[in-house]
């Protein structure tokens, strides 16, 4: 580049000058593109994408999937907190206490009662899914005590009861006791249906916008083929003006179409950083980021198949097989049947069947006590502590207890209103699955005509183009025997210009309405082999 230092001198010395002419302002017009090139940035690189790196991409950094995951996983929390209700409870009490009062009996021994007492208490108790509630005390006493007629000084006691009430009408049965286990885990399948709608929405969407980005780069082709037309002719114009078998007027026509499909090149690049920014907000792509700033190319090419031969009713059974809302809302209102025979248990009157069992033990120090009558007599049950555990265990001494409670409020309107409400709510969500079972039967029938109407669309549009092709050769060809006019050229341009885009955009409606129809089976998932257990 030797014209470097010839410009860069001329400049030093100020030899520019406008006598200087064409020569010096070249220079200073290639300084000043130099400049620019060594500051303009780089353009951005294109990234290729597939249509499952988009989906998968747009899945793996959706914060609301990840908030959505997390209600899920509470609502499995709801579970093991109702199964909780019947774990056992094991208690322990440890305590020692000691009284002393003054004697009111006029023959006391002493003045002033002494006792000291010690307590170690074991109890375990738990709520069966028959409705039953067991406890088992083991309850351990010390007792020492300043009276000398005491026989056993200091004294201990065991005792070990059972106590059982098992409802016989009110909160009896399995079925009854499960109520709320039942209704956590439906909550739990709830939850999944509703993540599960929400992955399908942001599928769809992504694919959306996917296939919107590749009808405008195919578009963007489209205009440039147009506007490379119009500038052919507006070159083969120009020369047929300049030798003179042209008026001038016909190089204004071919200039004027030329500016207008810049300006529709322009708008049609717009189109694509604006579909390309929506495409990077649906991955969570940070414009700011490498990956921000590189172009994303699409890889896929839009599909088409001359077939759709299901019929409604089958695209019905589907939706209603796969629809996470209605699956949801059939789940709500088995929930609420199980609500409505709850409060139907209610209605009874409580009719418990009780019984309780217990052994019991004495021993301790034993102290000859005297007689009024003369002489001294002494406990049978003197012994260690040990001792009163083997007298309780023998079962010579023992105490039991069997029978039935019954209880019912007068009027009982508490369990007869909410009785009322839960039928009256279930009678509303069996509407509610109606109406959304009808709303899936309006979805499902206009995404399969919408279908067959773009199949018929893209059929007609193709032949549309190879019309609009053939007539503009044959325009060409006359105006190169002088027998048509630039402008009819530009004019046959502009239809076939349009009919490719109209082709293009039929294009990608059907596989818009096809993902339109996916969404509307709920079967997006198992198109793009998505398991959202995994």
């Amino acid at each position: 580049m030797s014209f470097k230092p010839s410009c860069k001198e001329k400049i030093n010395h100020k030899k520019i000058r406008s006598k200087t002419g064409s020569n010096s302002n070249a220079c200073i017009t290639i300084l000043i593109a130099l400049a620019f090139l060594s500051i303009a940035p780089e353009k951005s690189q294109a990234e290729p994408i597939t249509l499952q790196e988009t989906v998968l991409g747009a899945l793996k950094n959706n914060l609301s999937i990840a908030v959505e995951e997390f209600n899920s996983k509470i609502k499995k929390q709801s579970i093991a907190d109702s199964e909780s209700k019947f774990d056992p409870t094991v208690g322990i009490e440890l305590a020692t206490k000691e009284k002393t009062n003054q004697t009111s009996s006029a023959v006391a021994a002493v003045n002033k009662n002494r006792d000291q007492d010690t307590n170690w208490n074991l109890s375990l108790k738990q709520k069966l899914l028959t409705g039953a509630e067991y406890t088992v005390n083991f309850n351990n006493s010390t007792n020492k005590t300043n009276s000398p007629n005491a026989g056993l000084n200091a004294s201990y006691n065991a005792e070990l009861e059972l106590n059982v009430t098992q409802p016989l009408l009110k909160n009896a049965g399995i079925e009854i006791n499960r109520k709320d286990i039942i209704i956590a885990s439906n909550d739990v399948d709830i939850s999944k249906n509703g993540f599960k709608e929400k992955v399908i929405e942001i599928i769809s969407t992504a694919e959306t916008i996917y296939w919107d980005l590749v009808f405008s780069i195919k578009d963007l082709k489209v205009k440039q083929t147009s506007l490379e037309r119009a500038r052919d002719l507006e070159r083969r114009v120009k020369a047929q003006v300049d030798v003179g078998t042209l008026a001038p007027i016909e190089i204004l026509q071919a200039q004027s179409d030329v500016a207008s499909r810049e300006e529709a090149l322009l708008s049609a690049e717009d189109l694509i950083q604006d579909n390309q920014d929506k495409l990077k907000n649906a991955l969570n792509i940070s414009f700011s980021s490498k990956s921000g700033l590189e172009d994303l190319v699409p890889v896929d090419l839009p599909q088409f198949s001359e077939k759709f031969d299901m019929d409604v009713e089958s695209l019905l059974s589907i939706a209603l097989k796969n629809r996470p809302d209605y699956l949801a809302k059939k789940v709500e209102l088995e929930n609420k049947k199980i609500d409505v025979k709850y409060n139907e248990n209610q209605l009874y009157p409580s009719l418990d069947l009780v019984g309780s069992l217990g052994l019991n033990g004495i021993s301790g120090k034993a102290t000859p006590i005297t007689r009024f009558s003369g002489g001294t007599v002494t406990s049978p049950y003197g012994g260690p502590y040990g001792e009163s555990l083997s007298n309780m265990f023998s079962t010579d001494y023992y105490s039991w207890k069997f029978g039935i409670q019954l209880s019912y409020p007068l009027g009982n309107r508490g369990a007869e209103s909410q009785l009322t409400a839960s039928r009256l709510e279930a009678a509303q969500l069996l509407m509610s699955l109606k109406d959304i079972e009808n709303k899936i039967l309006v979805e499902v029938r206009e995404a399969a005509r919408q279908i067959k109407t773009d199949i018929k669309r893209v059929q007609a549009s193709r032949v549309a183009s190879r019309l609009a092709e053939e007539k503009l050769s044959a325009e060409e060809k006359k105006f190169a025997v002088g027998l048509s006019t630039s402008f009819n050229v530009l004019t046959f341009q502009e239809d076939l210009a349009q009919s490719q885009s109209t082709e293009n955009q039929a294009l990608i409606d059907y596989n818009i309405s096809n993902i339109k129809l996916r969404k509307s089976l709920a079967t997006t998932l198992e198109n793009h082999s998505i398991n959202l257990d995994d």
